[in-house]
């Protein structure tokens, strides 16, 4: 074999080398994509679950199912009182609230959801996350500023994060946050 040809086989085992390691590369990135696209669908259905669920609920302990309408923003609940407003209210059991302000009791207490991710590896592998729910009272032309007093309008901001959630591009934890604005309008009879 002569020089030339010793070349050209070294070339190509160069060229061989650098096809394979772009390709496990961008294996690995999808991979990687696709794990983190996973774990951020779980906690995206997971802020969606507790958005359906507060808004499913009555604007106000005053709106609740056995109270007359409410006329008067000034009747809604205090702001520094919005969250759980009764005894049989729990924390720690979300079906116990009874009015969409009760979500801010995981202000300080992170509620916490444990889904199984992989059901076929013992023991099952699960991932943590942590909800933080904050309700404001809000302008109605613009949900983004938040009222001491109170309005027709709530928001529901909610932090979802988890240790096993991180950023594939800059591997730091991520976290997910999502809001939803829930009005009470008042239609007074003529």
């Amino acid at each position: 074999m002569n020089s030339g040809q010793m070349m050209i086989t070294i070339l190509a085992m160069l060229l061989l080398t650098m096809t394979i390691l772009t390709i496990n590369r961008q294996s690995l990135t999808t991979n990687d994509t696709m794990g983190s696209s996973r774990y951020g669908l779980m906690a995206l259905s997971l802020a969606n679950t507790i958005i359906q669920d507060a808004t499913g609920l009555a604007y106000d302990e005053k709106t609740s199912a056995n109270q007359s309408a409410v006329s008067d923003s000034t009747k809604f609940t205090a702001p520094a009182s919005l969250g759980l407003d009764g005894v049989a209210e729990l924390a720690s059991n979300p079906n116990t609230f009874d009015d969409f302000d009760d979500y801010n009791c995981y202000r300080t207490t992170p509620k916490t959801d444990v889904i199984i991710v992989d059901a076929t590896t013992t023991p099952n592998k699960t991932m943590t996350f942590y909800s933080l729910c904050r309700v404001d009272y809000v302008d109605s032309g613009n949900p983004s500023v938040v009222k001491n007093n109170q309005t027709w309008s709530k928001r529901l901001m909610i932090t979802i994060y988890s240790p096993d959630l991180v950023n594939s591009f800059t591997y730091k934890p991520d976290t997910l946050k999502l809001s939803t604005v829930y009005s009470y309008y008042y239609f007074p009879k003529n």
